[in-house]
């Protein structure tokens, strides 16, 4: 091939290349409600919210919380010593956003598969996961998330899975206890 095709061609790859994508065009999501959410949230804020993992700007999944990474400047972990409801709205746009094709196709055929999500897979062990796995197939933390990408959030489930918070006050402290 001579030179000034070469060149033309070249040029021509960088023209399509450059081609500005149409500023109108919309992707579907088709997402599981934020009725149930709150305690999805708050699951995932204590399992993977902390501030070696997800709780963390450097993630694609960024959960905030109470005890790790908050949304408001002028929040610290633990003070305020609970989730704001900014907070829980970023985890739901976080976690819908990390994969929306897949997050679809999960959420529109009801039934299929939620383990192609690596919201599921990564923590299941099927897929690798710095944290190691964290959940099993069944348990209470698998029951809470999948049943809330089902639209039937089993929020019995979830709160059954908490793990003990570190900012919780013991509901009575030594200092406050009267004489005898």
């Amino acid at each position: 091939m001579s030179t000034p095709r070469l060149f033309i061609g070249a040029a021509l790859l960088v023209v399509v290349a450059c081609v500005k994508p149409d500023a109108s065009a919309t992707v579907a999501l088709d997402a599981p409600t934020q009725d149930g959410f709150p305690y999805v949230a708050e699951l995932m804020e204590h399992r993977c919210g902390t501030l070696d993992c997800h709780g963390t700007i450097a993630r694609n999944l960024r959960i905030y919380g109470d005890e790790g990474l908050r949304y408001s400047a002028s929040d610290q972990p633990c003070v305020p010593a609970e989730t704001t409801t900014a907070e829980v709205g970023q985890d739901y746009q976080s976690i819908v956003g990390l994969e929306p094709e897949e997050m679809t196709a999960v959420v529109a055929s009801h039934g299929a598969d939620p383990e192609q999500l690596s919201l599921i897979a990564k923590p299941l062990g099927i897929e690798s996961h710095m944290g190691g796995t964290l959940f099993s197939k069944g348990d209470d933390t698998y029951t809470c998330l999948t049943s809330w990408l089902s639209g039937l959030t089993n929020t019995a489930a979830c709160v059954r899975a908490l793990p003990a918070t570190i900012c919780a006050l013991p509901a009575e402290s030594s200092f406050d206890a009267g004489a005898d």
